[in-house]
């Protein structure tokens, strides 16, 4: 389990999530973690957000009405290359590829629907942010 720091209180994530349970059970359960959250049901919606750019962490779903949710990480990497991505998805055949991991996402990354252990989440986003500061 990764302790919890104060650098969390000022992390902010974006759950990007067509599905509006999943999205808000998740943001909610990352503000119990101590991050800051903004959510988003579309690609466009998300393109739009005035804070994207302060986004530490990008919680994507791939399925997306409109844009889905492997174009927004590209489109979200040529606007803003320092923000990390996630992937959250209900696809079970999905694989990343050669455009993604050269992103950086490699297949720990992307975790299926549903996610038994939410712990993983805070784990990760905790990791990614450490690797943006080094």
């Amino acid at each position: 389990m990764v302790q919890n720091t104060m650098a969390e209180s000022t992390t902010k994530v974006l759950v990007l999530d067509d599905e509006p349970n999943i999205r808000e059970s998740l943001a909610e359960y990352l503000m119990d973690c101590g991050f800051v959250t903004l959510t988003a049901e579309s690609a466009e919606d998300a393109l739009m957000l005035s804070e994207l750019g302060s986004v530490a962490v990008a919680v994507v779903d791939i399925r997306l009405g409109g844009m889905d949710g492997l174009e927004f990480i590209k489109r979200l990497h040529t606007l803003h290359p320092a923000v990390r991505c996630l992937i959250h998805t209900g696809s079970t055949d999905f694989q990343l590829d050669n455009e993604l991991r050269d992103i950086g996402l490699t297949d720990r990354e992307v975790l299926f629907k549903p996610v038994l252990d939410m712990g993983i989440f805070e784990t990760l986003i905790l990791e990614k942010v450490a690797e943006g500061r080094s």
